[in-house]
């Protein structure tokens, strides 16, 4: 008989990108309405030293000044989506369900996960037909989907098949009952949130297996945040001077238990209040990023050892004290009170196609063009609305507030 004492192996921690179903998303603790907002306003005040109990702040924000874009790029890069891709697994050859629907938050591009899919799995990528295309029906689209005998297929962006237009919905519903019945084969169909909860209500998708990106809580974003290779870079709070994220650990290997022993109220608010949207959270972090100004890192340069002498020692001992301060004010742009149903419909006509031209949304709503270029304007301004190209979209930080918004106002959300 073995004797020997016997160690508790501890279990791996959960893989930090996950692919469930839909119906498995958890959205982080406090991330309903109501809550959020007394949690979101305790916060601010929190942040921005107005309560009584605290001490004045660290840093004031008026003290720091943002970073260059260059070096904004190396502590925030962009988010690689590959991992998320990895999780989606194998395509799936089930006779009774030849099609999957991978669901996109906002922000989340869902058709860059498809990508990678398709790359790793030899998969044939269907491009989405024009609007003249979608507003003509014109069938030639449909007719050059043939089936690659073999291969699966990707269809990354379901959301532009379609307009919200009496003439914009042939093309969608020809797509989907094709691929629903399996005449195209095995395929993974990619769409976003908002989109698909306007699709079900004129094709219901019964039987469909949907799958969408787990949720990020506090501790999960405190892990994203951790596994980027920052050097010697500490993350202070402004607020503060503590740390927002724990020290990496020597082997460089990301803690799951240190991120979630370590994980602070402003990264759980963070979470909670992009509710779980990972894409969304790098967007508020990257947007609080602050530096001290020139003349106080050359004082703290010149202070540095200067035991060896040369000049790449003391840039090294320079660096390894640098330190990145993330701002304490929360700014999320907010819509003006009189703000009626003209504003309404646009942005729900942006949310619903994840952005549109001004042409395809003159033709979509019941304003006359002027004003629906006056308006998007003046959205712009407030920072309400982006433009990528001739593309408006809602602004990734003004988003909670637009969704709010509709949602007070009754007009269809998506579900997350």
């Amino acid at each position: 008989m073995n004797t020997s004492p016997t160690h508790d192996t501890p279990s791996p921690p959960p893989p930090l990108w996950q692919v469930v179903p839909a119906t498995d998303y958890a959205l982080p603790t406090d991330s309903q309405p109501a809550t959020l907002q007394r949690r979101w306003r305790a916060l601010g005040r929190l942040l921005l030293g107005d309560d009584k109990d605290e001490a004045d702040p660290a840093r004031a924000e008026a003290d720091l000044r943002a970073l260059p874009q260059l070096r904004l790029a190396n502590l925030a890069p962009p988010i690689d989506w590959a991992p998320a891709a990895r999780a989606l697994g194998a395509p799936d050859r089930d006779a009774h369900a030849p099609v999957r629907l991978f669901i996109g938050q906002p922000y989340c591009e869902h058709a860059a996960i498809l990508a990678h899919w398709a790359r790793a799995h030899d998969a044939v990528v269907l491009t989405p037909p024009d609007s003249a295309q979608i507003l003509t029906a014109d069938r030639r689209w449909l007719d050059g989907l043939a089936p690659d005998k073999g291969r699966p297929w990707v269809l990354p962006e379901l959301e532009r098949c379609f307009l919200r237009h009496a003439s914009g919905l042939e093309l969608l519903r020809g797509f989907l009952a094709r691929a629903l019945s399996g005449a195209l084969g095995p395929g993974l169909i990619g769409c976003d949130s908002w989109a698909l909860a306007f699709i079900e209500r004129i094709w219901p998708l019964p039987g469909t297996p949907r799958l969408t990106l787990q949720a990020f809580d506090g501790p999960a974003l405190t892990r994203y945040l951790m596994q980027a290779d920052r050097g010697h870079v500490r993350f202070l709070s402004a607020r503060n001077g503590k740390p927002l994220l724990p020290e990496p650990p020597a082997d460089g290997q990301t803690d799951a238990s240190a991120a979630e022993d370590g994980a602070c109220p402003e990264l759980r608010q963070l979470a909670a209040h992009c509710r779980g949207n990972p894409g969304l959270a790098w967007h508020y972090w990257r947007q609080r990023l602050r530096a001290a100004p020139e003349h106080e890192r050359q004082a703290q340069a010149e202070d540095a050892p200067h035991d060896p002498p040369a000049r790449q020692d003391r840039e090294r001992l320079a660096a390894a004290d640098e330190v990145v301060w993330v701002a304490p004010g929360i700014e999320t742009p907010t819509l003006p009170a009189e703000s009626g149903e003209d504003v309404a419909f646009l942005l729900h006509a942006l949310l619903l196609h994840r952005g549109l031209d001004a042409e395809a949304l003159g033709a979509l709503v019941p304003i006359p063009g002027a004003r629906v270029h006056s308006h998007l304007l003046r959205l712009q301004a407030l920072e309400l609305l982006t433009r990528d190209g001739t593309r408006w979209q809602v602004a990734p930080l003004a988003y909670p507030t637009v969704r709010e918004f509709l949602r007070s106002r009754s007009y269809l959300t998506d579900d997350f």
